[in-house]
């Protein structure tokens, strides 16, 4: 391992942590500003922008803030993290570079190592077969567990149409940023640093941690204004997977899920199934989430949580992962060769 690439793969821990950390700081004065925000409003005319985000932080909770805190940190800290990784490394013989020049120069990294993204001619047909593989497998699990009495749907407010079609943009475009940045980039950097097999598993291990940071549904915290609150529901969201259901429940489905995608991105050297595979999940809970509602007995199927977590969607996972070892078998490509 060079003592660059050593470098890189620290940096990567380094960022998620401070993100955590930074965002988790932040969550107080973000909740304290738009309650006051949303107590300004109330009483003024104003634009339609305004009105909208005054009228979403009156009824959010704090949890709401927390993950905007995160969501802000990682995008003010990624381009000076970007920076960082680039740091001295710019081939200055090609005149490319530049503080904010976000690919990595020609002549930055030892070209045996790692794993380049490459154009993929079949890209569109994956990532589409790769949403319907995820999101079938799911909501066919769901369909057949209404039958059983396990939960009962509902239809949604503005109809199923509307419903679907927002759900899809919304995580197609949350599946492209996500895979960018997760299989794209640290990744990219992992396979740079270590063997295949070692970088899609330390991949999957921060994917799943980089999750469990985001709170359940239902936590909450004494003072939301206090200086600490964002610390204590980090505290809160992290003791959560420390009991043994939550954790097989779901940080396990969530790791091997990350495994998947990062074995999709290896096998196709390009991001296109990864992003299908994940929109197709994030589809699949949301519109589940969305249409079932939990009857007078909530059964406990490992986790407890309907058919978004626990032992059926991680049955669902192993089939989109066996058949996206399938799907890709006669379609290879260059992949890492470092032994």
């Amino acid at each position: 391992m060079r003592n660059a690439s050593r470098e890189d793969l620290w940096k990567v821990w380094i960022y998620a942590a401070m993100v955590v950390a930074t965002g988790a700081w932040i969550s107080p004065f973000l909740y304290n500003a738009g309650h006051a925000l949303a107590e300004v409003s109330s009483n003024k005319t104003t634009n339609g922008v305004l009105e909208w985000l005054a009228g979403y932080c009156r009824v959010a909770d704090f949890s709401k803030f927390y993950a905007a805190g995160i969501l802000l940190a990682a995008v003010v800290l990624f381009l000076p993290w970007m920076e960082w990784i680039h740091a001295k490394k710019n081939d200055t013989s090609t005149g490319v570079g530049g503080p904010w020049f976000l690919r990595l120069p020609a002549g930055a990294r030892m070209p045996a190592r790692g794993q380049p993204l490459r154009r993929n001619l079949r890209g569109l047909w994956q990532c589409c077969a790769g949403f319907l593989l995820v999101s079938g497998f799911l909501l066919s699990m769901g369909a057949a567990l209404v039958p059983a009495g396990l939960f009962a749907m509902r239809q949604p407010p503005n109809g199923m149409a509307v419903m679907a079609f927002r759900t899809l943009m919304i995580a197609l475009l949350l599946a492209a940023v996500m895979e960018i940045f997760f299989r794209g980039i640290v990744l990219g950097i992992f396979m740079r640093t270590m063997r295949p097999s070692a970088a899609l598993g330390m991949s999957a291990l921060f994917f799943s941690l980089m999750m469990i940071v985001i709170p359940s549904a239902g936590m909450r915290v004494a003072d939301p204004e206090s200086a600490g609150a964002g610390f204590e529901l980090l505290r809160m969201a992290v003791w959560h997977f420390c009991e043994w259901r939550t954790f097989f429940g779901e940080f396990i489905p969530i790791m091997i899920l990350g495994g998947v995608l990062a074995y999709a991105r290896w096998r196709t050297a390009s991001l296109w199934l990864p992003i299908g595979l994940h929109a197709g999940w994030i589809f699949a809970k949301s519109v589940l989430a969305q249409l079932s509602s939990v009857p007078g007995i909530n059964p406990d199927i490992l986790s407890g949580k309907l058919i978004q977590q626990g032992f059926v969607p991680l049955i669902a996972i192993v089939l989109a992962g066996i058949l996206t070892h399938c799907i890709t078998a006669n379609h290879g490509h260059d992949r890492a060769i470092d032994s």
